[in-house]
């Protein structure tokens, strides 16, 4: 398959486009300044998400799209960086629409989860207030894809609490709209791990129109 990740040289982008490409997959990898090697079935392009003619012609002829953008959370404030994830994807959406690409696999936020019934995880007494701008964006970005404000196969996928590097496994489990805890109530999962969640769902298509969650 043919697919455009954004983002693909953040945390979590690097390892979908590592996945990707293991898996068979042409990549185009788009990110803001970082070049990437040079790879099979890889192309690198530098481009800004936020222009939405840029994102047209880049998705163009493509088969599907996945977005990890970020716009660099520790560089920001929360409300800037609210406005610039806003930005972003309403340039996202107007871009892929124009291109005529259907399927777009959007990396959100853990704060549209349920914490407990009916609190999600971003209005719970546990959820650093100074994340909660953003966080309050991202949530809006899911329910306008559930309102089908945009008619696109979409997933939007919410990673667990926490998401660092570490082992590859292909050992977790998939949820939707409840925050999945262990045994030991941690939230967790690997890069590598998510990223496989990802490209099984690219490949599969089981939560089209639908969020999804995994961890251990």
């Amino acid at each position: 398959m043919s697919i455009v990740v954004f983002g693909a040289s953040g945390n979590i982008g690097s390892n979908i486009r590592k996945e990707a490409l293991s898996r068979g997959h042409r990549v185009t990898a788009v990110t803001r300044s970082t070049d990437l090697e040079a790879e099979e079935r890889l192309t690198a392009l530098k481009a800004d998400i936020a222009d939405a003619d840029d994102v047209a012609k880049i998705v163009s002829g493509h088969e599907a799209v996945i977005s990890a953008y970020s716009p660099g959370l520790s560089r920001h404030s929360a409300e800037d960086a609210a406005e610039l994830i806003g930005k972003a994807h309403d340039a996202l959406f107007a871009g892929i629409k124009r291109a005529g690409v259907r399927r777009l696999i959007i990396v959100g936020g853990v704060g549209s989860l349920e914490a407990s019934p009916g609190i999600d995880v971003v209005d719970s007494d546990f959820y650093p207030a100074e994340h909660k701008a953003h966080t309050l964006r991202n949530r809006e970005i899911l329910r306008s894809l559930r309102r089908g404000d945009h008619d696109l196969d979409w997933t939007y996928v919410s990673p667990p609490l926490s998401i660092k590097a570490g082992e590859r496994t292909g050992k977790f489990r998939l949820g939707e709209d409840r925050l999945l805890r262990d045994e030991a109530g941690e939230s967790r999962i690997s890069e590598a791990d998510f990223a496989i969640a990802i490209l099984d769902e690219l490949d599969r298509r089981k939560f089209v129109r639908r969020r999804f969650t995994a961890a251990y």
